[in-house]
């Protein structure tokens, strides 16, 4: 990871710490959902908490192409939400939706004179551990909202968008302008999970459901 004297992340870094998380996220998801049977993860160490991980190659191998495009394109500036989607297998309707927003800040000490080796604690200007103890929050609500998330009647997969800026049109590979995004039918709600913030990202976490209470 890219960092600079002072711990704090250069936009490289930045863009890697968010991508991380968005795998680390698709993965904590899948297992608490139970898209995949609970005997198809692992546990692994990251952002200093034990967290699950897919043991299935197919799985792995879809989730890491995502990540590594999705870091070139975090870097660029090219996109700003990806979205997580948790379909039905027999009607192949959106049963969940994990939204994921990313808004650019600008970290006023990389053009700051005065940020010398005596002030680099100024407020504003995170360290790696600071940000790595938002993310351990965000991780810790999203395992948490298996308490007022419902259970799914039916068989899930599961299906990843991204939404880039104006001027920026993706790959026709990762074009999915005609999958459907909404959530059918009545009682739907979102919960809105922390933030975290790197000198260079903001990232927000939500998901949409439907209640089983219509």
């Amino acid at each position: 990871m890219e960092v600079n004297d002072e711990r704090t992340l250069k936009l490289s870094g930045s863009s890697r710490v968010v991508s991380d998380y968005f795998e680390i996220c698709i993965h904590n998801i899948l297992f608490q959902r139970h898209v995949y049977p609970k005997e198809d993860f692992k546990v692994i160490r990251k952002f200093g908490l034990n967290l699950v991980y897919s043991k299935d190659d197919e799985v792995i191998s879809y989730i890491k192409q995502i990540t590594r495009q999705l870091h070139r394109w975090i870097v660029d500036g090219k996109i700003n939400v990806l979205t997580m989607l948790i379909v039905s297998k027999e009607t192949n309707q959106v049963s969940e939706k994990w939204m994921f927003h990313i808004d650019l800040v600008h970290d006023k000490s990389e053009e700051d004179p005065s940020s010398t080796s005596n002030n680099r604690n100024v407020k504003g200007v995170k360290t790696l551990e600071d940000i790595q103890k938002e993310i351990q929050l965000i991780i810790r609500q999203i395992s948490s909202s298996i308490t007022f998330l419902p259970e799914f009647e039916d068989p899930q997969t599961f299906k990843i968008l991204v939404h880039t800026t104006d001027n920026f049109e993706a790959p026709k590979d990762w074009d999915d302008a005609n999958l459907s995004t909404d959530i059918e039918g009545k009682g739907v709600e979102s919960v809105k999970f922390d933030n975290f913030a790197t000198g260079n990202h903001k990232v927000s976490t939500f998901v949409t459901y439907q209640t089983r209470e219509q």
